[in-house]
């Protein structure tokens, strides 16, 4: 990784990208970052990057929206079929990912929900995205966590 202008850029954006929630949720939701968070998707579209994640990912994108008071029942619903049309890798829970998201939690003080997107990223030798900063802020120094706002527009795809 390369810090250039303030941006954390990739020396190359892997072929396999984690991303969690937030980043998904702003697929759906116009805010900040909401551009960068799209254009990860863009790129699962056009099949220059797979996108991972645990498949606790429908549910925390669909609670997301669910608190959203401008979001309506309706519009939550056709957003999850959404979702779920584009096929993301959704990886089930197994001992071995569950064993380490404890050790990981415990040791980080994350939920068991953030260790296991941290988990799948290590299990696949890949990048975990997320536009939340307290889960970044505690997992920086893995080098394995990028920020969406920090993430320079010049990732490079094979």
């Amino acid at each position: 990784m390369v810090k250039r202008g303030g941006h954390q850029k990739l020396e190359r954006t892997p072929k396999n990208i984690v991303i969690d929630a937030s980043v998904v949720a702003k697929w759906f939701i116009p805010e900040e970052d909401s551009d960068k968070a799209s254009e990860i998707m863009r790129k699962y579209s056009d099949g220059r990057i797979d996108l991972y994640a645990p498949d606790l990912l429908i549910y925390e994108v669909a609670n997301v929206l669910r608190y959203r008071p401008d979001v309506t029942v309706e519009t939550l619903a056709d957003s999850i079929e959404s979702l779920i049309k584009l096929q993301i890798n959704l990886i089930p829970p197994s001992i071995e990912i569950m064993s380490e998201a404890a050790a990981k939690a415990r040791a980080l003080d994350l939920s068991i929900y953030d260790a296991c997107y941290i988990v799948i990223a290590e299990t696949l030798a890949t990048n975990l995205v997320t536009a939340d900063m307290k889960l970044y802020e505690k997992c920086r120094n893995g080098k394995i966590v990028f920020f969406l706002r920090s993430l320079g527009k010049e990732w490079c795809i094979p």
